[in-house]
């Protein structure tokens, strides 16, 4: 359904709700597509093998500090610990998105039976 201006769009009554309307879904809904080649969980695993290596590479630059303050002295204070700041805090994201998945995943397949 194309809007074309205004006036048009109050004489006309609307037949689908807008796009950004999905209904009452919570914010925890994904919105996974069941036909993409890749299921949840394998995305899952990617997102924290890759979260670990950019967290790795991080403690490797942060283990060799002095570079860091010799990166501050040359490039500046603010932009070389922002930047760091930056890399830490998505590439933390990165990790616990794919770990948290991966824990909810295996306690659904843990919590199958009765444990009375």
């Amino acid at each position: 359904m194309t809007i074309r201006n205004a006036e048009h769009a109050r004489s006309r009554p609307m037949t689908e709700p807008p796009a950004t309307a999905r209904g009452a879904r919570s914010a925890d809904t994904d919105d996974w597509d069941p036909d993409s080649e890749l299921s949840e969980t394998s995305k899952a695993v990617i997102a924290t093998v890759f979260g670990l290596a950019l967290l790795i590479a991080a403690f490797a630059a942060f283990a060799a500090i002095g570079r860091l303050g010799g990166w501050a002295a040359d490039y500046g204070t603010i932009l070389v610990y922002l930047a760091f700041f930056l890399w830490m805090s998505i590439a933390g994201r990165v990790f616990w998105w794919g770990a948290d998945k991966l824990i909810a995943e295996a306690r659904k397949k843990s919590n199958t039976g009765d444990r009375r």
